[in-house]
């Protein structure tokens, strides 16, 4: 197998060992190689796609608070996320954001809204304590031959303003609404892609 990789704006060793993206450990294996790329397929792109990629954009920001029939609070985002070398934008809808904050975790469905179907597969962090953001994306690309399409893996992290927040009427709910001022820029820390060709598996 052919492992191709670059490094943007240094890597993740300056941050401490707890904020780093976990490993994978085979999260997705209930998802065939044939399928997963079918369904994850990005926009015409190659390695070449990202030499001059060196943010993904956060357009979309929203943490909501919300309380159970039983009374139990959680949190849940809808985030969104442009990708630059491919043109996709990954929306995140009413995933669930951990309490405590810091925890990378993985993306799964939300109550009511799949996955991006462009993502194999992807992480998130949101670290108020810190004031950052990140997130790490799998994603297929078709490459120069469909029949073998690259498999990326980027880390991107940002800084994270202070949240506009508003209380809420309680619809579904929803007793609280935090957004951010703007657009936020997620440094690419690391972005790597593979030629699956060989195995036509994935990690």
């Amino acid at each position: 197998m052919v492992l191709l990789a670059t490094s943007l704006l240094g890597l993740l060793l300056g941050f401490r060992a707890g904020a780093s993206p976990a490993v994978w450990n085979h999260q997705y294996d209930d998802r065939s190689p044939s399928t997963a790329r079918r369904e994850t397929q990005s926009r015409n792109c190659t390695a070449d796609s990202f030499t001059n990629v060196t943010d993904f954009i956060l357009r979309e920001y929203l943490v909501e608070t919300v309380v159970s029939a039983d009374n139990t609070t959680h949190l849940r985002g809808t985030l969104a996320v442009e990708n630059p070398g491919t043109g996709d934008t990954y929306r995140l809808y009413h995933i669930p954001i951990s309490l405590g904050g810091g925890v990378w975790s993985i993306c799964f469905p939300g109550d009511d809204a799949p996955l991006p179907p462009q993502l194999a597969r992807c992480q998130y962090l949101i670290e108020k304590f810190d004031n950052r953001i990140g997130f790490r994306f799998d994603w297929y690309c078709d490459g120069k031959n469909p029949d073998s399409p690259v498999l990326f893996d980027a880390t991107v992290i940002g800084d994270l303003p202070a949240e506009v927040c508003v209380a809420q009427n309680g619809t579904n709910g929803v007793t609280q609404a935090c957004r951010l001022p703007g657009d936020v820029l997620l440094s690419v820390e690391n972005i790597s892609w593979e030629d699956t060709s060989e195995s036509g598996q994935m990690d």
